[in-house]
């Protein structure tokens, strides 16, 4: 499979899937030609995002951190 090579591809590739997004929807078949594309081009974007996007462990400290954030803003509802 080709993989994308820069952030120039990953950009048009990126605008392309906001295309098929709106075409391509629960309804629409597997064997569709918007569905395949959108299905390969997410493949894509997934292993290109692992590679230069990648996400890290968070610390249980960080953890615990963004929790209590959390809890502050729902108790400002």
């Amino acid at each position: 499979m080709r993989m994308i090579s820069n952030q120039t591809e990953y950009e048009a590739i990126m605008a392309r899937v906001d295309e098929l997004v709106e075409i391509v929807d629960d309804n629409t078949p597997p064997t569709d030609k918007n569905y395949v594309e959108l299905d390969f081009l997410a493949d894509l974007i997934v292993a290109y995002e692992k590679e230069h996007y990648p996400i890290g462990k968070i610390l249980r400290s960080e953890a615990v951190e963004l929790s209590s954030l959390h809890e502050k803003e729902f108790a400002m509802v």
